[in-house]
């Protein structure tokens, strides 16, 4: 779907609820995951829900759009050379995060067994600052009458983090 095709009430719903939600999951699960949680089955259902919202942020992201109704950073930013300048980069802030999560997380592959106990921890804290990192970039470049205001007020919790 290319963006001059995207009507702008259609960027606004989409970003007041399903962009909205994403980061809204991804924050609160977060900080649900920072204060430790006892229980292993929520603990691993809460760190499973956290790598698949962190996933969906990213390839929005980082991710062209290869279907016509895929949702793309790419239909929000006016200057896409510098959301490029801006954003953190793939290869040195989530390549590990992405291929963890592929080989551990969403298939259930002969290579877990690989994966020594000591490894098996994931590093959210290390995580959070760069999504909030690119979260800020994606503020400062889009198009702020393509955003629902529930996305700036996301911005708030960029400071808790």
């Amino acid at each position: 779907m290319n963006s001059q095709k995207i009507k702008k009430e259609h960027l606004l719903a989409f970003s007041g609820e399903h962009l909205y939600y994403e980061f809204n999951m991804f924050f609160g699960l977060s900080k649900l995951l920072g204060k430790g949680v006892n229980d292993q089955y929520v603990y691993s259902a809460l760190l499973e829900s956290f790598i698949i919202h962190t996933c969906l942020i990213l390839d929005f992201f980082y991710k062209p759009p290869r279907k016509a109704d895929d949702a793309s950073v790419i239909h929000f930013i006016d200057d896409i050379k510098k959301w490029k300048k801006l954003r953190p980069s793939y290869d040195k802030y989530f390549r590990k995060f992405h291929r963890r999560r592929s080989r551990e997380v969403v298939h259930l592959s002969y290579k877990r067994l690989e994966v020594e106990k000591g490894e098996k921890l994931w590093n959210i804290a290390k995580v959070v600052p760069s999504v909030c990192q690119l979260f800020s970039a994606f503020l400062e470049t889009a198009n702020p009458e393509l955003l629902h205001p529930n996305v700036h007020k996301l911005k708030g919790l960029l400071k808790d983090e």
